[in-house]
């Protein structure tokens, strides 16, 4: 999945750098494989995987500076021709291998659910209608969506392959943005936490200090935190936190600070369940108190 940050942070890992790191440990996982075709058929399906990860690569780059709308829907419309590719290359060549164990069929078998999976929801409903004659700005968040559900499907699929020959694979082994991401999600979690945690505080308790700490550590979580959070929840998170501030003192502040908790909840289970985190200790994202959040766009 996509998890940017303020305009004046996000900056794309080096191509090169990234490539050539994963290269070097597939080509480490690759050297395990004694027989032949199937050493050659997982090169293939690594090497697409690869292909379709700098796809999706390019076209973070171009949204990210506003670039035409026409390039974009142009590299996702190679990606899932790719995809598909990849998907018919597995179903047809996969049978036929007579060595491949039952570990590397079942994980190929499901790489293709979710390819599939991924492929509709992105080409049959995120990015279904959306035309070139589009404005960048306007279908900005279609993009980002769709482009994180096929980059996180792409090295999820690299992962999963490579642990069928190496169990003990991780993912910051193979990514260079791994580990950032895991700790861009960590934080997002335990900040969320803590902001619900407040949030029902401040509505059992009908005293302004509790109320005046929620939004004091709201208003730092909407200039740095946030960005963490998926780009088409950014405008809904802040109008949510907008109704916090300005309830505060009224009559209805208490019912806002209800729903504000319960939609905090909804999106604590939704990064829950972002893979980057499915790897990881419970202990490691537990609530702990907020701290200063980092530099935002205000």
């Amino acid at each position: 999945m996509l998890f940017p940050q303020s305009p004046e942070a996000r900056k794309p890992a080096a191509p090169d750098r990234d490539q050539c790191r994963l290269r070097k440990q597939l080509d480490s996982i690759l050297k395990v494989i004694k027989i032949p075709v199937t050493e050659e058929a997982v090169r293939d399906v690594f090497n697409t995987l690869s292909r379709l990860r700098e796809i999706m690569r390019l076209v973070e780059l171009n949204v990210g500076e506003g670039g035409p709308t026409q390039v974009t829907l142009a590299a996702f419309a190679f990606a899932e021709s790719e995809s598909r590719s990849l998907v018919r290359f597995i179903e047809t060549r996969a049978p036929k291998i007579k060595s491949a164990k039952w570990p590397l069929r079942e994980a190929l078998a499901g790489m293709c659910f979710a390819l599939r999976h991924e492929m509709k929801t992105v080409f049959g409903h995120d990015l279904a209608g959306i035309t070139a004659e589009r404005r960048p700005d306007e279908v900005r968040p279609d993009f980002m969506r769709a482009h994180g559900l096929l980059s996180n499907c792409f090295q999820q699929s690299i992962i999963t392959l490579a642990r069928v020959f190496d169990p003990s694979v991780r993912g910051e082994l193979l990514f260079d943005d791994y580990r950032a991401r895991f700790k861009q999600s960590s934080v997002l979690l335990r900040e969320l936490l803590a902001l619900a945690r407040l949030a029902r505080r401040a509505g059992e308790n009908p005293d302004a200090e509790a109320s005046d700490l929620l939004i004091r550590e709201l208003k730092g979580f909407c200039q740095g935190t946030l960005y963490y959070l998926m780009y088409k929840d950014w405008d809904e998170f802040e109008d949510i936190a907008g109704e916090v501030r300005s309830s505060q003192g009224s009559a209805r502040h208490g019912f806002i600070l209800h729903c504000f908790a319960t939609y905090l909840e909804a999106l604590v289970n939704q990064v829950r369940m972002r893979s980057v985190l499915s790897d990881q200790s419970p202990a490691s994202t537990e609530s702990k108190p907020l701290k200063k959040s980092p530099k935002g766009r205000r």
